[in-house]
């Protein structure tokens, strides 16, 4: 099963971590695993796109990714995020409600 967490502070995203593979089909075939890599990695590159410095993400060698935003951010960069974020966590809440029990989405407290 994927487990995708998502940090919140006060209602507003502070980063995520997206770990564990579907199992729905073969490797190389599983569609809900290449669905949840498409919206995390294009959030990222989103993400990188507008927020110029202090984003922070890891990918491991397992595939578990890890992104958090900076603490600070300016009120334009706070807003392209969280409609960035936003939308990622409605296309992931979508794919838990179409497979379940291959992918969970869970709101985790953020702490620094």
């Amino acid at each position: 099963m994927i487990i995708v967490s998502i940090e919140r502070s006060n209602g507003t995203i502070r980063g995520y971590t997206v770990k564990g593979h579907a199992g729905y089909l073969p490797p190389g075939e599983d569609i809900v695993c290449a669905a949840v890599s498409m919206l995390t990695q294009t959030t990222l590159l989103g993400l990188m796109r507008f927020i110029k410095e202090g984003l922070s993400y890891h990918i491991d060698s397992l595939g578990t990714l890890t992104c958090r935003l900076p603490e600070e951010l300016s009120k334009k960069e706070q807003l392209q995020a969280q409609a960035i974020l936003e939308t990622m966590v409605m296309g992931l809440k979508n794919l838990q409600g179409n497979y379940k029990g291959y992918i969970r989405v869970f709101n985790r407290r953020w702490t620094s």
